[in-house]
This record gives C-alpha cells, sequence and structure tokens, in this order.
C-alpha cells in the first residue's frame, strides 16, 4: 500500500491544528485515558515490544478501557501486561493466579495491580486486530481480548515508513 505525501502532510496537518486548541480532541483523548496515580496506562507485550506508545494506550470505550493490536496466529502465544511507562507498583497489571492464559471467548482474567512478572498469554484463533481491554468491576480489574471489526490498524511509526516508500 502506497500512501502520498500530500494525504500524510494533510493527516498531520489536521492533527496539529487539533492539539492547539485547549479543549480540542486530544484533550479529550488524554482525559478518557485509563490513568491510575496520575500516570496513564498502556498495553506492553510481544506484540509492541514492550514498549510505551500512544497506539497503546488504553482509552475509555463500552468495554471498559481499551486498544488494538494487530496479531498473527504464526506468532502466539502473545505475552503482555497493562502497565505505565515505569511499571510502577498499582498500575502494573499482571495475572491474579495461574495460569494467566486468556483464550477467545473465555471469561475475564482477573489482574493484580501490584505484579511483577505474571505475562498473561493470549492466543489469536486468526490473523487480525484484536481490542485488548481492562474492566474494573467489584474493586478489581480484569482482561479480555477479542477479535476487532477493525481490518487494518496502522501506528504511526508505520505511517513514517510507509511515506518513505
Amino acid at each position: 500500500m502506497k500512501i502520498s505525501k500530500k494525504l500524510l502532510s494533510t493527516v498531520f496537518s489536521g492533527m496539529i491544528l487539533c492539539s492547539c486548541s485547549s479543549q480540542g480532541p486530544i484533550d479529550q483523548i488524554i482525559s478518557s485515558s485509563l490513568n491510575i496515580n496520575n500516570r496513564p496506562v498502556y498495553l506492553r507485550g510481544e506484540m509492541n515490544d514492550y514498549e510505551v506508545s500512544e497506539t497503546y494506550r488504553l482509552r475509555k470505550s463500552d468495554d471498559g478501557y481499551c486498544t488494538y493490536a494487530t496479531l498473527r496466529t504464526d506468532w502466539s502465544p502473545y505475552k503482555f501486561k497493562f502497565a505505565d511507562s515505569d511499571w510502577s507498583e498499582g498500575s502494573n497489571f499482571g495475572f491474579m493466579s495461574g495460569p494467566g492464559v486468556i483464550r477467545e471467548g473465555s471469561l475475564p482474567l482477573k489482574l493484580n495491580p501490584d505484579s511483577k512478572f505474571e505475562e498473561i498469554s493470549f492466543y489469536p484463533n486468526s490473523d487480525g486486530v484484536y481490542k485488548f481491554c481492562v474492566i474494573k468491576r467489584n474493586g478489581g480489574y480484569y482482561a479480555t481480548v477479542y477479535k476487532s471489526s477493525k481490518k487494518l490498524l496502522l501506528s504511526m511509526a508505520q505511517l513514517f515508513k510507509l511515506s518513505k516508500d
């Protein structure tokens, strides 16, 4: 897929214009994020080399606080956690009790917000975009993962790469 420089310029110009308003879309995105101890929480795992990226920041949705990741079945299982940028106590979510596995259609997995090394494993049934969510209920946190109807989700890094091709 080839994206024209004019299209990229239009997208980036719109992003810059939106960020200039103090009550614009950027403020709404940040205020709708999952924040614990005033720190945003991200999906961090093998699908993104455990890096912190705005692409994987958890944001409010009908299903809790969610983000998306493109997965391939031949690379599974995917190990992941939900955490802030410093893996801080209180916002470092791994599984509460073993085995810490989520499969499509499984019940939500109870999370431990003070985990150390308890990564969650996910086995996708097919290649595609998956929605990773944290749900707060009954005084605890739970994780769900399911296939999204989204077909393709490009990150900013992917857009930059495509513009150079």
